[in-house]
């Protein structure tokens, strides 16, 4: 036998071992017998001195018996005492034999009258699993004169037919009858018992002779009534499966005996008159079990059926013949049954056989009727071993970001010795590494599938194993961080800060949330800039042919959102571009506008505080309020974004020293918001991303200190000039 199989076995054998584990629990303690007896120790001749036994059993929640369970039987009131614990022993613990039964004797001092008093009630309780079930007992006390054989108790037939025949239909209910129980005195007697005796000396429905019984009072006992605390007790009369006419006697304050003779009581009517007439079997139904599915060799749930009159009323005591195809098939434990006081008869735990495979049908069929019978189908599927996992495809690997789900479920299929997908097997899966599932375990399906869901927790990389019988499969995940949260508009111009102002060889800006650690990052004072800074990245164009950007800075300041700044690569070509952000590993990429020409003007705060164009004056000096511009001469303005220029410059680099690089557009400077003279238009040769241009100051140029200043430019092919944001310099 191969060890997948033998596995395999073991699984099988793990859960039917559980079954049994479980219905070993108890659910239920039901009093068989001894509950509600009346005795007179002290009267003489009486034929009921002594109590008989008390009897109880134990049950699961699915009604099987809980064999070798321990019970607990504790006198709760009065002054009853166990036997076999010693006189005075109050507490015993006995143990259930295999069906789930035991029992208890017990004694009683005995009952003196005194006055009014009438005797002695103990009660006592057994209990198994913290369920209990609990007894009621009496020692009545005899009369003064106890030369007399006289209990000191009147048992009243009230409305009972003594001289007259009770008839009914068999298993079916008949009239409910009363009897009262009280002293002489006219007090009634709580807790006593009420049973129908049949004429081969048996209580409930007799298989032998036409018979009658009470249906009983929850707790008192089988086929047993108890009376109410008025002394009255009622018996619901249910006449037995046999028909004809026959005897039965009213036993009150008896106990069922456990040796098979009648029961022990003091008052026991003469035999009384029953008829029983051949009911009528309508139907016998289904009422759960069929439709089941099972594993050659597994239990099943039990198989309940009803048996109904013509009015599809349920009929007691009817029996049914169990029969299945194959007959080898199923193990039913029981070939008949007797139909409840709910009228249902059921095969309790049937076994599939090893062999079994297919449907098999199981029939309950009437045994007066043989047109009435409930049909069970049943499938029986051979064990198949497994013989192979394996991982679904897009299920591995996978990448998803941090606190959500990876898109695909984790799916394996589950493949059978016989090339047939295994349905209905329970894969295991467990994880390593930051993922959580949504099951430790999933159930193959009819295409021998199983499958669960992932989600990611912090960043790294992790794995899932899917295993079963000894085979194994591994799903290979990675956790990336949460990317930025950005929109087209966190995309500006690097000088002015226009939305959306961002062209090739220009400086440019993002600003948003979680863009940048706390502080900043700074390039080097000379050389290239770098292309990543502060574990920031930023590319543009598809990720297999993306160019990246070189990086400025990396800026977080209090009060303000984090911001990169950065030069788009002068290779881009304008239109819309997918741009990559990458912050500390997660990413995000949008469609952006790259225009071919953008222009922003460079700006200083000067000393009062106020925003304006950066302009160098001849001297090399910067303007300022203290040192403004002059009317007639040529200065210099610092912007970015005026597009292509000749001789081509790359991405990240200098003009060719002594060679300008020109603007290839046309350049339009405003002054008090008219154009002035350029004299050149030419990216700086020094510094990266920026531009100047040369202009002369009109000699009627206002003079304040904030006269408008802007920038445009008409790219080449271009109709339409692109401006910078308005700003300010000094003129005097």
């Amino acid at each position: 036998m191969s060890k997948i199989r033998i596995l395999v076995y073991a699984v099988l054998c793990s859960m039917f071992c559980m079954t049994a584990l479980v219905a070993q629990t108890p659910a239920a303690v039901s009093v068989i017998s001894g509950n509600g007896q009346l005795i007179c120790e002290l009267c003489i001749q009486t034929p009921f001195a002594v109590f008989d036994p008390l009897v109880i059993q134990v049950t699961d929640a699915n009604g099987n018996p809980v064999v070798n369970t321990q019970v607990i039987w504790t006198v709760t009131a009065g002054n009853a005492f166990f036997n076999t614990g010693g006189f005075g022993s109050n507490s015993i613990t006995s143990t259930t034999d295999s069906n789930g039964k035991t029992s208890a004797t017990i004694g009683q001092p005995a009952a003196q009258q005194s006055g009014p008093q009438f005797g002695a009630a103990s009660t006592i309780t057994a209990t198994a699993g913290g369920i209990s079930a609990t007894f009621s007992e009496t020692q009545a006390a005899p009369a003064l004169n106890q030369q007399q054989a006289v209990i000191d108790v009147v048992v009243s037939y009230q409305n009972w037919p003594l001289s007259e025949t009770i008839s009914g239909v068999a298993g079916s209910a008949g009239q409910s009858y009363t009897m009262l129980v009280e002293t002489n005195t006219g007090t009634g007697i709580p807790n006593i018992s009420l049973m129908l005796l049949n004429s081969d000396n048996t209580i409930g429905p007799s298989t032998k002779v036409p018979s009658a019984y009470c249906r009983e009072t929850s707790g008192a006992g089988l086929y047993t009534a108890l009376s109410s605390a008025s002394g009255v007790a009622t018996c619901s009369v249910v006449f037995g499966p046999v028909p004809g006419a026959g005897t039965y006697k009213v036993v009150t304050g008896g106990a069922v005996s456990t040796s098979g003779n009648a029961p022990d009581s003091n008052f026991t009517s003469g035999p009384l008159s029953l008829d029983v007439s051949q009911p009528t079997v309508g139907g016998v139904t289904v009422v759960s079990g069929t439709g089941q599915t099972g594993v050659g060799g597994s239990q099943l749930t039990a198989l309940v059926a009803e048996v109904v009159d013509t009015n599809s009323k349920p009929l007691v005591g009817q029996g049914v013949t169990w029969a299945a195809s194959p007959a080898n098939a199923i193990q039913l434990n029981n070939v008949t049954s007797i139909s409840d006081s709910n009228g249902l008869v059921k095969v309790q735990n049937p076994v599939l056989s090893a062999s079994a495979a297919g449907t098999i049908t199981v029939t309950a069929t009437s045994n007066t009727n043989s047109q009435a019978v409930a049909t069970f189908t049943i499938t029986a599927s051979i064990p198949v071993t497994v013989s192979s996992l394996a991982t679904q495809g897009g299920s591995t690997p996978q990448t998803a970001v941090a606190g959500t789900a990876f898109a695909n479920p984790l799916g394996v299929t589950v493949m059978g010795s016989n090339g047939l997908p295994v349905s209905g097997a329970s894969v295991s899966f467990t994880a390593s590494g930051p993922v959580t599932l949504s099951a430790t375990s999933a159930t193959t399906n009819s295409s021998g599938v199983a499958q669960v869901t992932a989600t990611a927790g912090t960043p790294g990389p992790a794995t899932v194993t899917a295993s079963i019988a000894g085979l194994s499969a591994v799903f290979n995940l990675t956790v990336t961080p949460v990317g930025p949260n950005l929109s087209l508009t966190s995309f500006v111009n690097g000088a002015d800060g226009q939305v959306g102002s961002i062209s090739p060889c220009g400086i440019a800006a993002i600003t948003g949330a979680a863009l940048a650690p706390s502080g900043a990052g700074i390039p080097p004072v000379v050389g290239p800039l770098p292309l990543e800074l502060s574990n920031d990245t930023v590319s543009f164009g598809p990720s297999a042919t993306a160019l990246q950007s070189p990086i400025f800075s990396v800026s977080s300041t209090p009060g303000q959102l984090p911001q990169i700044v950065f030069l788009v690569p002068c290779e881009v070509t304008p239109g819309t571009v997918p741009v990559t952000v990458n912050v500390n590993g997660g990413t995000q990429t949008l469609n952006v506008t790259v225009l071919p020409a953008s222009p922003g003007v460079f700006q200083t705060t000067m000393s009062d505080g106020v925003v304006r164009a950066v302009i160098e004056r001849p001297d090399g000096s910067f303007v300022n309020i203290g040192n403004p511009a002059r009317r007639g001469e040529t200065v210099t303005a610092f912007v970015t974004g005026l597009g292509a220029a000749s001789p081509q410059v790359a991405t990240n680099s200098l003009p060719i020293p002594v060679t300008p690089s020109t603007v290839n557009g046309l350049v339009v400077v405003g002054i008090n918001n008219e154009g002035v003279p350029v004299t050149a238009a030419q990216l700086s040769p020094d510094m990266i991303g920026v531009y100047t241009i040369q202009f002369e100051v009109p000699s009627d140029a206002p003079q304040n200190n904030n006269v408008v200043f802007s920038v445009g430019v008409v790219p080449v092919g271009g109709t339409t000039a692109r401006y910078s944001a308005a700003s300010s310099i000094p003129i005097q």
